[in-house]
C-alpha cells in the first residue's frame, strides 16, 4: 500500500513537472510578455526545479538531505507580481531588503531553512490577501470590467496560495510524528497543493490572465473632490447623459473613467465626484447599468446567443455579464429572455424616465 501511494504521488509530480515546463515555456515565448509575466514565469520555474528534485528523490536518484528548497522565495515573487498588477510598480533597489531574511535562512541548517521558507511564504500570502482587500474599494470606483476581473483573479490566486501554504505548514508540522518512510512521504506530499495550482492554471484556461498587460491601477486614483465642489456640475451631468444615450460609450468594453472624462472635456475627479454626489453610484455601476439595459434590449429583439449579446452590450467576460445581469434584474439572461421580454418595453421607458430625471435634477 505504501509503495502504491508513493508511485501515485511520484507519477503525479512527473505530470505536474511536464505541465509546469509547458506553462513556463508558453509564458516565456508569449508575444505580449510583460514584467508580471516574467515574475510568474520565475515562480513556476522555481517550483518546477523543486519538482525535479522531488522526482529524483522519489526515484532514489538523489538523497533527501541534498534537497534545495525555494519556499522562502515563492511569497516574495508572488507579492511583486500582485503589486505590479495593482500599482504598476516594478522591483526597485529598496526591494532588496525583502531578500535579506530569505538569504539569511540559507546560512542555517537545511531543516530550519524548510521551516523558515514555509513561514515566510505563508506570511507573504497573508499580507497579499490583506493588500488586495485594502485596494478593493478604490478599484471598484475607477477600473473597467476587464481590470476588475483581473483583480478578482488575483484575489482568488492569493487566497488559494494562502490555503496551500497552510496545508504545507500542517504537513511539515506533523512530519516528525511518524516513522522515517512515512515522514519522508509526508514531506514530499507537501508539494501536492502547489501542483494542483498548476493544473488549475492550465485545465481551467487561467493562463490568459497572466498575459494581460493592463494593470488594475493603470488609470491611477483620481484626486477626490469635496461634495461642495460638485454643486455646479450640471453641465457634466448633461454630458454624461449624452455620452451614454447618444454616443453609447458604454459599448466600449475598455471604457475607463479617464476616457469618459476626456470625451466630455472634464477630469476624472470631477466625473467621479459628480457620479457619487448626484447619482449615488460609482463609475463601475454607472457604466454597467447602461450595458445591462442594452443587453435586455438585445435579448428581446434578437435571437443571438447570450455570449454574443454580452459582447455586443459592452461586456468582455461572460461570467461578469451573468453576475451583473442577475444582480440588476434578479434573473439570468436566459430566464429574462423567456419570462420578462413581454414586460421589458414598459420597464425600459420607466427606467429611462427615472434616470433622465436624476441626470437633470
Amino acid at each position: 500500500m505504501f509503495e502504491l501511494v508513493t508511485d501515485v504521488i511520484r507519477n503525479f509530480y512527473i505530470l505536474s513537472l511536464v505541465l509546469g515546463c509547458i506553462v513556463c515555456l508558453l509564458l516565456f515565448l508569449s508575444k505580449t510578455k510583460t514584467f508580471a509575466c516574467s515574475l510568474i514565469s520565475i515562480w513556476i520555474l522555481l517550483f518546477v526545479t523543486e519538482l525535479t528534485q522531488v522526482a529524483f528523490v522519489m526515484t532514489d536518484m538523489m538523497t533527501y538531505t541534498s534537497f534545495i528548497s525555494f519556499d522562502a522565495f515563492y511569497g516574495l515573487v508572488f507579492y511583486f507580481y500582485v503589486r505590479f498588477h495593482v500599482e504598476a510598480k516594478k522591483v526597485s533597489f529598496e526591494d532588496v531588503f525583502h531578500t535579506l531574511p530569505i538569504c539569511a535562512s540559507y546560512l542555517f541548517s537545511m531543516t530550519w531553512e524548510f521551516c523558515f521558507g514555509v513561514v515566510c511564504a505563508l506570511s507573504y500570502a497573508i499580507y497579499i490577501v490583506y493588500y488586495l482587500n485594502q485596494h478593493q474599494p478604490t478599484l471598484r470606483i475607477e477600473v473597467t470590467n476587464q481590470q476588475y476581473d483581473n483583480y478578482t483573479w488575483l484575489v482568488v490566486m492569493a487566497r488559494f496560495q494562502l490555503i496551500c501554504w497552510c496545508l504545507v505548514l500542517f504537513l511539515l508540522s506533523v512530519n516528525d510524528i511518524f516513522s522515517v518512510p512515512v515522514s519522508k512521504l509526508i514531506a514530499l506530499a507537501s508539494y501536492v497543493p502547489m501542483s494542483f495550482w498548476l493544473f488549475y492554471l492550465s485545465y481551467f484556461n487561467q493562463i490568459k490572465p497572466l498575459y494581460v498587460q493592463g494593470n488594475v491601477s493603470q488609470l491611477g486614483v483620481s484626486p477626490q473632490l469635496h461634495k461642495s465642489q460638485c454643486k455646479s456640475y450640471e453641465h457634466i451631468i448633461r454630458q454624461l447623459n449624452s455620452s451614454m444615450h447618444s454616443d453609447k460609450l458604454f459599448l466600449n468594453p475598455q471604457l475607463s473613467i479617464s476616457e469618459l472624462a476626456k470625451h466630455i472635456n472634464s477630469t476624472s475627479a470631477e466625473v467621479s465626484c459628480t457620479l457619487n454626489t448626484h447619482l449615488n453610484m460609482n463609475f463601475y455601476d454607472f457604466v454597467n447599468r447602461y450595458r445591462v439595459d442594452e443587453a435586455k434590449l438585445l435579448l428581446c429583439k434578437t435571437q443571438h446567443k447570450v455570449l454574443a449579446v454580452a459582447f455586443d452590450a459592452g461586456f468582455n467576460s461572460k461570467s461578469t455579464f451573468n453576475k451583473l445581469f442577475k444582480s440588476y434584474t434578479g434573473l439570468t439572461p436566459s430566464q429574462f429572455r423567456k419570462e420578462a421580454c413581454g414586460l421589458f418595453h414598459d420597464d425600459t421607458q420607466r427606467s429611462a424616465k427615472s434616470l433622465s430625471h436624476l441626470l437633470v435634477e
